[in-house]
């Protein structure tokens, strides 16, 4: 069990116009000066291991906590012309989310030190989903023709090109007694990685991609919406609601599947993993699938109060059941400059964040030591006005 590390956007300073902690894109084209913008986010968080360690190899013992783990990423660079009331863009964008349970992280973490499972009697139940995928696009955003001058809006469509993808599914038990361990589960992965082997080749391996005929894939195209709309409630009190990714769709043709069933009895610690003992069945079953990806939305509401040089804000944002609380406040030292911090509750992370003119910068982490975090991110912005 891997996580794909793909990366996702991160929240950059109160009252900047960038990105949130999902990158969910919130300021109506009507309230933007015109001119030329240059982002780029990043932002990977999860709740078991550090953030560099989640698709490589694991350096520190896992720590999950009780119940649902998640895994989420973002990440997002683009350039965007925005006129009077409309906006044009180009980006590139990778988006990633896995959830498991805390047994099956501790079965995983298991594979280098099978006595950690096999020193007790005890059921673990296997439950791991991850989808993850990248894509290109073309972003046309127009105001919302709005009959008042406190709210403002606007729509945008995105026209994306497919680019990566990968959905994994992991189910099952592992069942230890006696200090053997008996294993019973289904993986099923859906990875335009996977690389083709003959059917004919001898000495097939368990993870093998063996379809009877080989096919090539391609990828498609797909389309999102995006809403913004803002309420000027005073001239203290600002609101913010966006919305992204609705109705949003991804195809790709002939994506390699793997599916793999796995029923083992009988494993001892010097038999663990590669040589099961008892009784043994490893079947695998390969062929292509076409895919039509359906995006999950993402919402972020947000209020700023603003008072002389006192930035103070409030943000949640939320996608596939994740809801992200921030809290933040700035500090206005120049009459276009900005440093921020925000504090996010449910990775812990902190954030410091400092605009100033066109640029902007932002880092993200849940602890000083980047090398044992379990949430990181960055931004960098550069906004020319004319």
């Amino acid at each position: 069990m891997k996580f794909l590390a793909l990366s996702l956007g991160i929240a950059v300073a109160a009252n900047a116009t960038a990105a949130d902690l999902l990158a969910v894109s919130t300021a109506p084209v009507g309230d933007l000066p015109r001119g030329v913008s240059f982002s780029a986010t990043a932002f990977a968080a999860d709740d078991f291991i550090a953030a560099k360690d989640i698709d490589d190899h694991w350096s520190q013992p896992a720590s999950p906590r009780p119940g649902r783990n998640l895994a989420v990423a973002f990440g997002r660079a683009g350039m965007d012309y925005t006129g009077h009331g409309w906006s044009v863009g180009v980006f590139a964008r990778g988006d990633a989310f896995g959830k498991t349970n805390r047994d099956s992280i501790e079965v995983f973490q298991a594979a280098a030190d099978p006595l950690q499972l096999l020193d007790s009697d005890r059921r673990y139940g296997l439950d791991y989903e991850f989808t993850g995928f990248s894509a290109y696009g073309l972003r046309l955003a127009l105001a919302l023709p709005l009959a008042s001058e406190t709210v403002s809006g606007s729509v945008a469509l995105n026209l994306l090109k497919a680019d990566r993808l990968r959905v994994e599914r992991v189910v099952g038990e592992v069942v230890v007694e006696d200090g053997k361990a008996n294993i019973h589960g289904v993986r099923t992965l859906l990875y335009d990685g996977l690389d083709y082997t003959s059917p004919l080749a001898p000495n097939p391996g368990r993870s093998d991609f063996r379809p009877a005929t080989r096919e090539y894939g391609d990828v498609g195209y797909g389309y999102t919406l995006d809403f913004a709309l803002r309420w000027q409630a005073s001239p203290e009190l600002r609101v913010d609601l966006a919305v992204n990714d609705l109705l949003g769709k991804l195809s790709w043709k002939n994506v390699p599947l793997l599916t793999q069933r796995v029923d083992v009895d009988g494993i001892t610690a010097t038999q663990w993993p590669t040589r099961p003992g008892g009784e043994a069945s490893f079947r695998n079953a390969s062929r292509y699938q076409d895919v039509d990806l359906d995006l999950d939305p993402r919402m972020r509401l947000a209020a700023a109060w603003t008072r002389d040089a006192v930035v103070l804000g409030a943000s949640l944002s939320a996608r596939s059941g994740v809801v992200l609380p921030e809290f933040s406040a700035g500090w206005r030292f120049a009459e276009e400059g900005i440093i921020a911090l925000s504090y996010e509750t449910r990775f812990d992370s902190i954030g410091i964040g400092v605009r100033y003119g066109p640029f902007q910068f932002a880092l993200r982490a849940d602890d000083a030591d980047f090398g044992a975090a379990k949430a990181l991110g960055a931004t960098i912005g550069l906004n020319y006005h004319f």
